[in-house]
């Protein structure tokens, strides 16, 4: 096992372990994505998913990965690997990007193979139209977009003091790869919102890249977005403060573990 892959593998060890957190089986995160994407695929037990158009996909593929492979060549048991730190925690450990492990082929047959096919799933929703937002193109699927109404309604009560971090937003559906690779970004899903760049901080930009963590968006917009199964950018080593995205089963797998207790804010 590489030293990277043996790293990351410890260091979520240690943090279950010290916040009280019990690893599921293989069935366990399977039933968690089937709550989470309500009958979008067939769960072949102590396996992996069907889905209804014949993709099947392993929950482990059976592949010793360094960082980069994780990132590069997920599968199931990748995908949900990293606890996500529901609630805020301190500075991420290096290389700690719950929700950067993304199967490609599990979001394509999800949400679409192709632009066209993920196209015919959006609808434009109206961003803070309290504050003259632009409408953003949003995935129907799961009730997302109808999810992102809610978050905006929530949001938009916070108060003046918050405008400054919702609009301009940055975007959402944008067809495209991450900046440096050849994987689609989630935004090419319509399942990403990025909120205003401006206060918002982004590792890529910092001289220091992820080396040295840097947040200033408030826990109460983060708390608004979890609420409805949106994670967060700034949970990650490789931070990303503007940028949130729908991924209701490392959520829903927080909050079956998380400590009752537990409410630390950045």
């Amino acid at each position: 096992m590489k030293a990277v892959r043996l790293w990351l593998l410890l260091a979520a060890f240690f943090f279950c372990v010290s916040a009280g957190f019990i690893y599921p089986s293989p069935d366990e995160d399977l039933a968690i994505l089937a709550a989470a994407y309500p009958g979008a695929f067939e769960i072949l037990p102590g396996w992996g998913i069907r889905f209804p158009g014949g993709t099947l996909l392993p929950y482990d593929d059976g592949e010793q990965k360094d960082f980069d492979a994780l990132l590069e060549h997920p599968d199931l048991e990748d995908m949900l690997s990293l606890p996500y730190p529901l609630g805020g925690g301190p500075p991420p450990a290096e290389h700690y990007d719950p929700g950067r492990f993304r199967p490609d082929a599990f979001f394509k047959a999800l949400y679409g193979r192709d632009e066209g096919e993920i196209r015919a799933t959006l609808r434009p929703v109206h961003w803070m139209p309290s504050l003259n937002g632009p409408r953003l193109l949003i995935n129907t699927r799961f009730g997302i977009d109808e999810k992102l109404e809610t978050i905006i309604t929530e949001l938009a009560a916070l108060g003046p003091e918050y405008r400054r971090y919702l609009v301009p937003p940055g975007g959402s559906f944008n067809y495209r790869p991450i900046a440096a690779t050849g994987r689609l970004s989630p935004h090419s899903f319509g399942i990403a919102v990025d909120i205003a760049t401006g206060p918002s901080h982004y590792w890529l930009w910092e001289k220091s890249g992820a080396g040295l963590y840097k947040n200033a968006i408030p826990r109460a917009i983060v708390d608004i977005f979890e609420k409805y199964g949106f994670i967060w950018g700034g949970a990650w080593y490789h931070f990303d403060t503007m940028h949130f995205e729908y991924r209701p089963e490392l959520l829903l797998k927080a909050r079956g573990t998380k400590p009752r207790d537990q409410n630390v804010s950045h």
